[in-house]
């Protein structure tokens, strides 16, 4: 026994890695990737349950992996992954939810698949890189982040919830989150979606303050490869596409020498920083600069790579260390769509261009043009792009992996974007741009020019280490530039940079020396300097150079003149002389000179500088107010500071921090009166310098400097006492407001900048604070005072004088609208040092000041910003500024209520539709711009007062609720009111989403307290207004049930809003409880609107607990955790409150019993096993409380009747619309049956018996698919009437009669609708609501409705060839519309329909309707198939049994056809499969019709009903009976033995209803069983021939009709060769011991002569017709000999006949009966016992054969049930059984001679031939038309072969193999199986009276000697087997060896027919070939 031992670990969970399937329940079947949890094991097993689905079993421990689990739990719900926690949890969570809905997409093949199939793939990606571990901060956040991007995309597409997450990625908590704020936060995350955006939700900033981007970019380089010997520099930069440098130059030593050739760049990088946002909008260029260190010429050595081999010649190359820069190439490349695409891995090519002629400037400019260049791309730099946001500082801090190791930054060439006051720079870049030089006298060649430039001071000493020449390599002395060969106006455009400091720079300058370069090592080494040239840095007015192009003057430098070093005598003597070549004066040609300088008049150098420098400035304005003082002695100081606002706004944002020092500080030190300002007072130019300075920052283009200044306000700004003449100037300014233009301008810039000068105020005070402090400490000893104040005191007055502001008139408007702009936002710095309450007091005062018409949008903004703000988070101040702000907003929310439409429209459209002018239009903008505001105002604060970090606000609460709750209210009504009246699916309103969260976070803050002191406000205000409030409440809390405002995605949304109505219903129920009880009888107007309202709480309760959202059972697993762990099931407690609710009413339920009956119920059948419990025992509440008030009011007993029909009525319309199911069937039995029984309540069970059987009928009917509800209406009908509910009753005869139209059923249709006529009267008696029709109530009487459905039926009817039964139904309608006297019109309009109905029924061609029994075995069918004598069916026009098998397997795909109609075992009856037993059944006619148009001899009415209007159905199966047999040996069954031994077993059935009826089948409700004899079964067979003969005969009388049926009968009834059939019937049964054995058959006897002598009349009229049509003439006198030798015979012994066609005229005229193809032309007998059906024969229905005799074959059984096995089912489809010419049921080999009777042969001839003649009728009855050829050709072909029939010896039957074209699809061959043991009766070897072809012919025609011999070769196999008494199962006639055979003959010499076989159908399952 095996012992289970339970895990330790209860979290125990393991990952499936192989699929594990097993046949046993016992077993858990695994798929790979599955995770399980693990609860008990053994040695080799493990117990535990799926997560994916709920399954529990034992797999293998083999199969499975234990991981350590995320496991989040809630309940019995369990949410757990493997791999990690965080974005690794939720993205297994998530491809666990997807996979379910990706396989659905498959197999729908959706369009979304391929798109899910991506989204999941990285998915799965981006797991495994967090799951990693090995990523750093950033790439972990980036991975993160696209993970969240790509789940809300892939669950947008699947149309599944949308997460909202925090910053951090974590979901967002709707609990501890405002419902405004979720709102806002899921309208962000779908707008993120929607513009595809990687990013995840920020929360809003406290400022609008924006913030400028800076990017880095790191270049990492792989690899360079170049053939160079010499040492070489690399200088990486990037340029733009003009080839200007961005960035500082990267300097990089090729090769390094510290480096081994493996070691060489394997990890250098570079890093490119303080770069603009406008980097991603340019044009960038990567461009690296090869110059090579060396000699002139390069040296002659082996071509190597660089990455491959060390440099020769060391790092020197030849040049050693005095080897000059000669341009060698560079390399490039556009980096542009690099940046953009972010792809860092991605590998980048610089292909190299060598320098050959041009210079490199020239070669940059052609490669960036994309000039033709020969580049070779086997040369250049290999590298990695990646661009980051953020400076350096932030890039050190966040990836610091990027700026390890041997890394170079370089910074741009320029300020960036902002300029930080810690980030002091004094760079200047000086560019070396070209020099003009003259050819020295008595040259011949120019000179090599190398530049060197040096910084030196006053004295001419170089200035060491301040020249930087890149980035990666230290300082230096001296640059040195390239130097170009033979060029005297070399171009070099290179760069280097000077960092000085700011004493250095104002005393040095830059020296430019020449030197030549000789190719000559030696004479290179004895060159010297031979010119100079300078650059001063500062000018004389103390600015420094100016930004631009220089161009020097060059001096001749004389070494002989110089005592000590030239370059230092003369960089001391260069400054007295002019630098630039604009300063040289009048004359300078002539020659200037000083020192060792002298002019060299036409020589020049240009150079070009750009200083980047926070110190020093090249504006004179700036200057003057930095050296304020200066100016100030000199008396300028106002001269400086008027200039000052005139500066271009680039140089002020440079010099922010200092000029803001120089301005405080000449506040703060120039005394001057401050009693009394003047537009010249120094305070008053400080102020407008001030707000000139601020409001450049506040400018759009500079705003990314307001962080500068705000960080210098808070870090560098150091002036104490700056605050009090601060205000003073600020309280002047708003005072003199009134003085003139210039003073209003300066007070609305001083309201524009009031944020930033309340931060300078506040950081004075803090200053001042803190030295008053100290000082205060000092002076007491250490011990703090208490005199200094804790607050800023001259505040009060600036606020004063803002109150003061707010009272003036218009005059100060635009500068009242500024203040309300910019003082909320100055309100979070005063509050440091003032006091908050103080600031919210004179805040509000300022508001109240001000109209409240005037500036509502600017005061709503003020609001907004307060209550975002430090006022609006602390209690003191929220006292005073929340209930101003409420009655703000009630008080501008009034007027907008009543607008018509709420939605803003174009002023055009409004115009038209509201007929306003132009101002009205601005009106009402402006009024739904301030509802916008106030909504929002009121969002952010509800979300205020959401937050726990707030302190106390349930008074807030309280004071918003009552102040604002009934506006709200009233609003968001209106506005779904309006939003309801559109039609179609309602567009997304942002505005009324708002509202509603306003009014969802108003209602979920307030406590039971609060509702109840808002509740009695309303009251003490009007006496109406509180149940005004209830009764909006629910209206608008049921309309957004039904069409709700959120989208269906955004499911935290939906929920959270559900659990907020659970709450305000729970509130509204306190007031519903008190008017219930408060309210009097007496009253009973005000009793009827509580009720009436009550009635509205509890249907919005009951919508609430069923609305689809809060569903869990729908939800998946992960949310449905969620759901529950937040809110708990909603379900469960909306129930118990309606509960509660009920039971409170006490004497008020009977108002309620049939009203709330449809909630009740919609609320019981949710799929919650608790809800249940606690709502259906309020039914038996319900029956109890109605029963006890009949009893009380009414006379008699009591009753239930309202309950009863509100419960049957709402049953119906919630089980159609899916609810209910048979777990609440059980339910509602066990409670409320139990509770009516226990209580004795009088028909209590009975009620709810009737409601158990009306569920179960509903429930069959709505769980069967399409096709099989058409059986299952039937029950619902019979319910619905036995209970007398009509008018539900015609719903569902108005559905079941659709279902018939949409299937092609119309007769059924049509007499479907005659069960709603039959509920009407021929009367105009008005029509009740209850016998209307559902879907046309236009009727109102019983006549308009009850003609207009005869006419609907009798077109249907008419449609489907039921002309009978219509004519039946338009003579009543006749009738009645000529008793009501109607219009000759009318009457003649339906005179006409019912004339051309009797023509139609005697005229026109029509299908003779199949029957099928089926029975369904097994319990895999459902139970009310399982009928136990099955059902019969009617078929399809044109229907065939094999046809309707494939249809019935079609919709039972898993079922298997039995292959006998025994009487199945429990094997199959008790088993779990599912079996059918199929059959052909042939009709029997009514006794009523056989007795009404027997007499008449209509033949066509006859024929209708024996197949129309009928119950009773037969079908046969025939067995041999040895002691019949007229030989000696019992085993014989050739020749006339096999007649006299044959009997049938004859079974009847009798169904419920008619066929046609309502349905296509009924069940079988008796059978009956009995036996046929064979002279019987003679008899039957010879009085059908004769029939069928004499219908043929009539035919072939029309001209029109073809005249090949008629040959093919007469041929094979008169050829020589069938005369061998009469010989086998008159030994058989004509003979004299027959008579004696048999006495009683003398009758049957007589009746057989009869009709053997009947037929030879039959046949001389045939030819007598025959002839007339002039058929082949040898054919015919064939024919007419053949007949003689037959009328001989029979007149011999049987006597003569007269027909009683002989005396009708051959021309006369016939009604001929045209049939389809498929249908055959026979005539049926009118006697009922002699039919046999066709399942005997193998026909597949009685009028569709084609054939007149079929092969009974022995099926291969390989079960005893007789199923078809696995393998065969595919062959059994189409083609039932396969052929054995042995096994016929008509003929049987003789196993003692091996030879086969000769009459056998001559009657399949016979038949053979009747057969082809049916089906040239068939034929020409589907094409109207026929090739008389081709019959004369098969007759030919038959009397050819004439000699041949006549040998009557035996011989073995074989099977012709030959295929034969058909005009249908061909069935496959049959096999030849051999046969089995012997049985007295097969079960399907059955025979139908119906089916001629399974009949031996009267006169059998003997066979062909060549058929006979073919049959030898293909059965001799069957000779030496014992004799078959078995017929298993008939085929189809077509697949007969009889018809194959004789077909064979008769088609060689057929002339070739000019038309194509149909293709074969295609092969479908369970169908045997």
């Amino acid at each position: 026994m095996t012992v289970w031992r339970k895990l330790d670990d209860e979290d125990c969970y393991a990952v499936a890695l192989y699929n594990f399937n097993s046949p046993s329940s016992l077993h858990l079947p695994l798929e790979v990737g599955e995770l399980v949890h693990l609860e008990r094991e053994t040695d080799d097993w493990y117990w535990g349950t799926s997560l994916r689905r709920e399954a529990k079993g034992a797999f293998p421990k083999g199969y499975v992996v234990i991981r350590s689990c995320n496991v989040d739990r809630c309940g019995e719900t369990v949410v757990a992954s493997s791999g990690g926690s965080g974005v690794v949890h939720d993205i297994a969570v998530t491809l666990r939810e997807w996979l379910q809905h990706w396989k659905l997409l498959y197999t729908t093949n959706d369009d979304r698949f391929k798109f899910m199939e991506v989204s999941m793939r990285a998915l799965l990606e981006l797991r495994a890189q967090a799951a990693s571990g090995a990523l750093p901060q950033d790439q972990l956040r980036r991975v993160a982040r696209t993970a969240v991007f790509t789940i809300d995309k892939g669950n947008r597409t699947l149309g599944m919830e949308l997460a909202v997450r925090t910053m951090s990625g974590q979901l967002v908590d709707p609990l501890t989150t405002s419902t405004f704020k979720l709102n806002a936060l899921h309208d962000e995350a779908n707008s993120r979606i929607d513009k595809n955006m990687e990013t995840t939700p920020t929360s809003r900033p406290t400022s609008q303050t924006p913030t400028a981007r800076t990017y880095t970019i790191v270049v990492y380089i792989k690899n360079f490869v170049c053939r160079m010997s010499d040492t070489a520099e690399l200088s990486l930069a990037l340029h733009d596409s003009a080839g200007n440098k961005i960035t500082e130059n990267v300097l990089l030593k090729w090769p390094p020498g510290h480096l081994g050739a493996a070691e060489l760049f394997t990890a250098p990088s570079v890093v490119f920083t303080d770069l603009g946002s406008d980097i991603k909008k340019e044009k960038i260029f990567l461009v690296c600069h090869v110059v090579r260190i060396g000699a002139m010429e390069p040296q002659v050595v082996e071509h190597r790579r660089s990455t491959l081999a060390p440099p020769a010649g060391g790092a020197g190359g030849a040049g050693g260390a005095g080897g000059m820069r000669r341009p060698f190439g560079l390399a490039c490349a556009d980096i542009t769509q690099h940046l953009a695409a972010d792809n860092s891995d991605k590998e980048i090519l610089l292909p190299f261009y060598p320098c050959e002629k041009d210079n490199m400037d020239t070669l940059l400019k052609k490669v960036i043009a994309n000039r033709e260049l020969k580049d070779k791309h086997s040369q250049g730099m290999w590298v990695f792009l990646q661009m980051v946001e953020g400076d350096l500082k932030q890039i050190r801090l966040e990836n610091p992996h990027m700026v390890v190791g041997n890394t170079a930054f370089a910074r741009k060439m320029g300020f960036p974007e902002v300029i930080l006051p810690g980030d002091a720079r004094n760079d200047l870049y000086v560019t070396l741009l070209g020099a003009a030089l003259a050819r020295p006298p008595g040259k011949s060649s120019e000179r090599n020019v190398e530049l060197a430039a040096r910084v030196v001071d006053r004295r001419g000493a170089p200035v060491p280490g301040v020249i930087s020449v890149g980035a990666g390599v230290p300082l230096v002395d001296e640059y040195t530039s390239i130097v170009y060969y033979h060029d005297e106006r070399p171009r070099w455009n290179e760069v280097f940079k000077v960092c000085l400091n700011i004493e250095e720079f104002k005393e040095a300058h830059i020296v430019f020396l020449f030197r030549h370069r000789s190719s000559n090592e030696a004479k290179d080494r004895a060159e010297k300097y031979f010119a100079m040239s300078y650059l001063r840095l500062m000018q004389k007015d103390g600015t420094t150079t100016p930004d631009t192009q220089h161009n020097l003057a060059v001096y001749k430098l004389e070494h002989k003149k110089c005592a000590g070093s030239a370059e230092l005598e003369a960089g001391a003597a260069c400054v007295a002389l002019p630098s630039l070549r604009d300063e040289l004066p009048a004359g300078a040609e002539r020659g200037v000179a000083r020192g060792p300088l002298a002019l060299l008049p036409r020589d020049s150098l240009s150079v070009a500088t750009r200083l980047c420098s926070t110190k020093l400035t090249q504006r004179e304005e700036i200057l003057g107010v930095l050296k304020w003082s200066a100016h100030h002695a000199e008396g300028t100081l106002r001269t400086a500071l008027t200039k000052l606002l005139r500066v271009p706004n680039d140089e002020l944002v440079k010099f922010l921090q200092d000029i803001l020092d120089a301005l405080f500080s000449i506040l703060t030190q120039v005394e001057e009166n401050t009693e009394e300002y003047t537009e010249q007072s120094y305070a008053v130019l400080v102020l407008d310098c001030l707000l000139q300075v601020i409001s450049l920052v506040a400018d759009h283009k500079y705003q990314h400097f307001q962080p500068v200044l705000h960080v210098y306000i808070e870090k560098s700004f150091c002036d104490a006492l700056a605050y009090e003449k601060l205000i003073k100037i600020m309280v002047w300014t708003i005072r003199s407001a009134e003085q003139g233009e210039v003073a209003s301008k300066r007070l609305l810039q001083c309201m524009k900048c009031l944020e930033s000068l309340s931060r300078v105020l506040v950081r004075s005070w803090q200053l001042r604070a803190a030295l008053g402090s100290r000082a205060t400490a000092l002076s007491t000893g250490g011990v703090n005072g208490t005199d200094e104040p804790t607050y800023c005191p001259e505040l009060q007055s600036l606020l004063e004088a803002l109150v003061w502001l707010m009272r003036c008139g218009d005059h100060a408007l635009t500068c009242q609208g500024s203040a309300l702009k910019y003082l909320p936002h100055a309100a979070p710095h005063l509050t440091r040092v003032f006091p908050d309450t103080q600031l919210s007091k004179y805040t509000v005062w300022a508001l109240e000041a001000l109209p409240l018409g005037r500036l509502s949008n600017q005061r709503l903004h003020a609001l907004l910003e307060l209550a975002r703000g430090p006022l609006g988070a602390a209690p003191g101040p929220r006292a005073y500024l929340l209930p101003h702000l409420a009655a703000t907003l009630a008080a501008l929310l009034v007027a907008p209520i009543e607008l018509d439409n709420h939605k803003s429209r174009s002023a055009g459209k409004a115009a038209r539709l509201l007929g306003a002018d132009t101002a009205s239009l601005l009106d009402h903008t402006q009024q739904m711009q301030i509802v916008e505001l106030c909504v929002e105002t009121l969002g952010e604060v509800v979300s205020l007062l959401a937050r726990d970090d707030v302190g106390p606000v349930e008074a807030d609460r309280g004071e918003l609720a009552r102040t604002l709750l009934p506006t709200v209210l009233r609003i968001a009504a209106t506005m779904m009111k309006e939003r309801n009246k559109e039609e179609g699916t309602p567009s997304d309103d942002p505005l009324l989403r708002k509202l509603i969260c306003v009014l969802l976070d108003m209602v979920r803050q307030m406590s039971e307290e609060q509702y109840v002191v808002v509740m009695k406000s309303l009251d003490a205000e009007s006496s109406g207004k509180a149940n005004t409030l209830v009764s909006d409440a629910l209206a608008l809390m049921m309309a957004l049930l039904q069409r709700p405002v959120f989208r269906p995605h955004w499911a935290d949304m939906l929920h959270l809003q559900h659990y907020v109505m659970l709450h305000a219903l729970r509130l509204l129920s306190t007031t519903l409880r008190e008017q219930l009880v408060s309210i009097e009888d007496s009253d009973p107007e005000v009793m009827s609107a509580v009720h009436l309202t009550l009635q509205d709480w509890f249907n919005t309760l009951g919508a609430v607990a069923s609305s689809p959202p809060i569903q869990l059972e729908t939800l998946p697993t992960s949310r449905r955790q969620r759901a529950t762990m937040l809110y708990g099931d909603i379900r469960r407690k909306a129930a118990t409150l309606l509960a509660d609710m009920w039971f409170s009413l006490e004497e008020h339920k009977r108002f309620f019993i049939p009203h709330l009956v449809g909630t009740f119920l919609e609320v019981s059948f949710l799929r919650v096993e608790e809800v249940r419990n606690i709502i259906i025992p309020l039914f038996f509440d319900m029956m109890q409380t109605e029963y006890k008030y009949t009893s009380e009011t009414e006379e008699g007993a009591g009753n239930m009747r309202a309950f009863e029909n509100a419960l049957i009525d709402k049953l119906d319309v919630l089980a159609e619309a899916g609810r209910g199911d048979a777990a609440w069937r059980a339910s509602f039995v066990s409670l409320c049956g139990a509770l009516a029984g226990a209580a004795r309540l009088p028909g209590g069970p009975a009620l709810v018996a009737a409601a158990a059987r009306q569920l179960d009928a509903l429930l069959q009917y709505r769980a069967a698919p399409v096709p099989r509800r058409l059986y299952l209406v039937s029950g619902v009908l019979r319910f619905y009437e036995q209970i007398e509910r009509p008018h539900m009753y015609i719903r569902y005869v108005h559905r079941l009669a659709a279902l018939h139209a949409a299937a092609a059923h119309a007769p059924e249709a049509g007499l479907t609708l005659c069960l709603h006529a039959k509920l009407l009267r021929w009367s105009d008696e008005p029509l009740p609501p209850r016998l209307r029709h559902p879907t046309r109530p236009r009727h109102d009487t019983h006549f308009q409705l009850k003609s207009s459905l005869y006419t609907e039926a009798v077109s249907l009817l008419e449609a489907g060839r039921q002309w009978e039964l219509a004519a039946r139904l338009a003579r009543e309608l006749v009738r009645e519309c000529d008793e009501r006297g109607a219009a000759h019109g009318a009457l003649a309009a339906l005179h006409e329909q019912l004339a051309r109905l009797h023509r139609l029924a005697r005229d026109a061609p029509r299908p003779r309707p199949v029957y099928f029994r089926v029975r369904y075995l097994g319990r895999g069918f459902p139970p009310h198939l399982r009928h136990p004598k099955g059902f019969v069916y009617r078929g399809n026009d044109c229907d065939m049994l094999h046809n309707f098998k494939e249809r019935m397997l079609d919709e039972w795909p898993e079922a298997e056809v039995l292959l006998k109609l025994d009487e199945p075992g429990e094997d199959i009856t008790e088993s779990d499969g599912q079996y059918l037993q199929i059959n052909a059944v042939t009709p029997i006619i009514d006794d009523i019709w056989k007795e009404k148009f027997g007499k008449t001899g209509d033949e066509q009415v006859i024929r209708y009903y024996e197949h129309n209007n009928v119950k009773k159905f037969v079908f046969s199966r025939p067995f041999h009976r040895q002691e019949d047999s007229i030989t000696d040996s019992t085993d014989d069954l050739s020749g006339a033995n096999e007649f006299a031994t044959r009997w049938l077993e004859r079974t009847e059935l009798e169904i419920s209803d008619t066929l046609p009826g309502i349905l296509r089948w009924f069940p079988v409700v008796s059978t009956r069983t009995y036996w046929v004899c064979p002279l019987e079964v003679a008899v039957e067979t010879m009085e059908q021939t004769n029939k069928e003969l004499k219908a043929i005969i009539q035919e072939a009388k029309s001209p029109d009709a073809p005249l090949h049926p008629l040959t093919m009968r007469l041929q094979g009834i008169l050829d020589s060769a069938v005369q061998g059939g009469l010989v086998h019937y008159e030994r058989a049964f004509l003979t004299a011991a027959y008579e004696a054995r048999r006495p009683q058959h003398a009758a049957l006897l007589q009746r057989l002569r009869d009709h053997i002598a009947d037929q030879v009349p039959l046949l001389k009229h045939g030819l007598d017709v025959h002839a007339s049509r002039e058929p082949v003439r040898e054919l015919h006198a064939h024919l007419a000999a053949c007949f003689r030798r037959v009328q001989n015979h029979v007149h011999q012994r049987y006597g003569r006949r007269v027909c009683e066609l002989e005396a009708e005229s051959v021309s006369s005229p016939e009604v001929t009966l045209r049939t389809n193809l498929r249908d055959s032309a026979e005539i049926e007998p009118r006697n009922p016992s002699n039919r046999i059906s066709d399942i005997s024969t193998g026909n597949e229905t009685t009028p569709k054969s084609k054939f007149k005799l079929n092969s009974a074959i022995n099926w291969t059984r390989n079960s005893s049930s007789g199923t078809l096995t696995p393998r065969h089912k595919k062959r059994s489809r189409k083609s039932e059984v396969s052929l054995q010419s042995s096994g016929s049921q008509w003929y049987t080999s003789n196993s003692a001679n091996g030879n086969i009777h000769s009459a056998i042969n001559n009657a399949i001839n016979s038949a053979f031939n009747t057969a082809l003649c049916n089906n040239a009728v068939n034929n020409n009855s589907l094409n109207n038309s026929t090739v008389n050829n081709n019959s004369l050709s098969s007759n030919n072909t038959s009397s050819n072969n004439i000699s041949s029939l006549c040998d009557t010896s035996a011989s073995p039957l074989r099977e012709l193999r030959q295929e034969l074209v058909c005009s249908r699809p061909q069935r496959a061959r049959c096999s030849l199986p051999p046969s089995e043991t012997p049985s007295n009766r097969d079960s399907l070897g059955t025979t139908d009276s119906n089916q001629d072809d399974e009949e031996p012919p009267p006169l059998p025609q003997k066979q062909s000697h060549r058929s006979l011999e073919l049959d030898a070769e293909n059965n001799n196999q069957e000779l030496n087997l014992p004799v078959r008494h078995n017929y298993d199962l008939v085929i189809s006639p077509r697949n007969s060896y009889l018809y194959q055979s004789r077909r064979r003959n008769t088609c060689e010499k057929l002339p070739p027919s000019s038309e194509k076989a149909p293709t074969p159908p295609p092969k479908k399952r369970n169908q045997n070939a």
